[in-house]
């Protein structure tokens, strides 16, 4: 089985990528879509188009469920895109950032087609994740655009829709999975998982962190839902009321990335993909 690092749906249909492809999720497994990329990294599926981040393109595009693909503007960027996070309000703002391994952060307002550097404040250029905030309530003034970017030092937050970013207190380490609590704008939750010094947790909207207590110290995948939030390391899944209080979950299956779909968590890994339970006492 093909290992899967990107998952994303759009219209019914789940998509998911890793090193052999992209692939469509149907009822009979995965099905290979041809696509540009010599090297893929991720994908993102939008309401009108399906996109891919790797190498050579950087981020290519279809609009036509993968029959047919164009390559975006890169705004001169040679180095590989490891992640794709649309604006939560990506239909009517056309607002996509794209994470590269060593270029920094590009920002598209057309869903792709264009994509301009947007790395004022940061510090380090190797950005291995990225999360929106949900959109603030519409009575909220001023009404900031929150999104997190991790790096292989640390933690940067974004009031603006990625346009600017400052680095958060936290120590030096490789982030490299972020989530953000759906009540974001109430509790101001946000974690963030490292490869080799454990989980921390922020909960003044991401201007700093704290090291959760008790958890493993290589995190490779982090979901939050409404009722809960999901973690893997490298051997199991771990499930939390809260964010910080963590049980491991007996039996469970290592991931790479989540995917929240209404009752169900996909969950992608070195073997294909599996299905996690929300059913589980979180």
């Amino acid at each position: 089985m093909p290992i899967i690092l990107s998952l994303s749906k759009n219209q019914d249909t789940l998509w998911a990528a890793g090193p052999e492809g992209l692939f469509r999720v149907t009822d009979a497994g995965l099905e290979a879509v041809p696509q540009p990329q010599e090297h893929l990294y991720c994908c993102c599926a939008i309401h009108d188009r399906i996109l891919v981040g790797g190498l050579p393109h950087g981020v290519a595009y279809s609009l036509q469920m993968g029959e047919n693909w164009q390559a975006g503007w890169m705004d001169n960027v040679e180095a590989p895109v490891v992640a794709l996070a649309p604006d939560p309000q990506v239909e009517q703002s056309g607002v996509l950032l794209a994470a590269t391994d060593g270029g920094g952060i590009l920002r598209t307002t057309n869903r792709g087609q264009h994509w301009y550097l947007r790395n004022f404040g940061l510090r380090s250029f190797t950005v291995l994740a990225l999360a929106w905030a949900p959109p603030a309530p519409a009575d909220a003034w001023p009404r900031w655009q929150y999104v997190f970017a991790a790096t292989e030092e640390g933690v940067y937050h974004s009031p603006n829709g990625g346009r600017g970013w400052k680095r958060s207190e936290c120590p030096e380490a490789i982030y490299q999975t972020l989530a953000v609590d759906p009540d974001f704008h109430r509790t101001g939750v946000v974690l963030a998982g490292t490869e080799g010094q454990g989980l921390f947790r922020s909960t003044d909207a991401g201007h700093s962190f704290q090291p959760v207590p008790d958890t493993p110290a290589q995190v490779n995948a982090l979901l939050a839902t409404p009722t809960g939030w999901l973690l893997s390391d490298e051997s199991q899944l771990w499930h939390s009321a809260d964010g910080l209080h963590w049980t491991p979950m007996p039996g469970s299956q290592a991931a790479l990335v989540f995917l929240a779909d209404g009752e169900r968590v996909w969950a992608g890994n070195d073997e294909g993909i599996t299905t996690v339970g929300l059913a589980v006492e979180i």
